[in-house]
């Protein structure tokens, strides 16, 4: 499909640019019949927080690469790290949780927070199945073999909203627009959607460094959101092997803010796309106010 023809699909009146790229005709968008799958339904609402995360970096990475907005924007968030080079943003990529949360899940499956989870249930044959194979479901993790639709995988991928990756940590970020993150997962009703995150981005990240981005539409709500409390919490507690200062939190708005106050130092065409990013976000309500 040539670029006038994306520009008539009802997806592109929600994102600021690049409606034309690959990605939107990919699999995760296009089901094998061609049609739109839950995720494009989803990039097609006014609501999208696909449609805001992939607008302003995509913005950022194709626009403003002669600025260091990387480094800036983490600084701005609560991170210390040092950043250098040109960042490179992936979206929607998955990440895996680590060995040690599946065998936890495994070494659990009694406990509570299991038993009582969404999965359970709604498939507790599953989870029957899990406990008639302990050792051996052991075993395969402690193997790796912790990819595919393995019954006695108890905790699948996470997708991440966007990984950006420089010479410096690899940063995942978790985009909310007007939501909440979720408080518990599929098969353990303690497991917070931040946890999870940051639980695979370590694991992408390996032996690297790593940081959590948290960007929402604004950071005081009424009744405050979960992850107001969560981010407090993690931060003064840490989470897993992450420093406090490795978790990080932004506004779309101070994201706006930030290119604003770099104006004097932007080109005409740059100036442009700051008023252009200024409407879009304005119309979701996401300029600090």
């Amino acid at each position: 499909m040539g670029r006038a023809g994306h520009q008539h699909q009802s997806y592109c009146q929600q994102l600021l640019l690049g409606c034309d790229d690959p990605i939107f005709e990919g699999p995760l968008f296009r089901a094998k019949d061609g049609g739109p799958t839950k995720k494009m339904r989803d990039l097609e609402s006014p609501n999208s927080e696909d449609a805001v995360t992939w607008s302003v970096f995509r913005l950022l990475e194709h626009h403003f690469a002669d600025h260091t907005w990387l480094p800036e924007l983490l600084a701005l968030a609560g991170c210390e790290s040092a950043v250098s080079g040109i960042p490179r943003v992936t979206f929607w990529e998955k990440g895996y949780p680590p060995r040690s949360r599946l065998l936890w899940l495994l070494n659990h499956v009694d406990d509570p927070r299991v038993t009582k989870s969404p999965g359970a249930r709604k498939d507790p044959d599953r989870l029957e199945l899990v406990r008639q194979n302990l050792e051996e479901y052991r075993r395969r993790v402690g193997d790796g073999l912790i990819r595919g639709r393995n019954k006695w995988v108890l905790e699948g991928p996470t997708e991440f909203d966007a990984i950006i990756r420089s010479e410096g940590p690899l940063v995942a970020v978790e985009a909310k627009l007007y939501c909440d993150v979720a408080t518990y997962v599929r098969w353990d009703t303690g497991r917070d959607q931040i946890a999870r995150v940051v639980d695979a981005g370590l694991e992408m990240a390996g032996d690297g460094e790593f940081a959590f981005l948290l960007i929402t539409d604004r950071r005081r709500h009424t009744p405050p959101k979960e992850y107001e409390r969560l981010l407090k919490e993690y931060r003064a507690s840490g989470l897993y092997s992450l420093a406090p200062d490795g978790l990080g939190w932004l506004t779309w708005g101070e994201i706006y803010d930030w290119l604003e106050g770099r104006r004097a130092r932007c080109s005409i065409e740059q100036k442009d796309w700051i008023e252009r990013l200024r409407t879009f976000i304005a119309q979701r309500a996401l300029l600090e106010v």
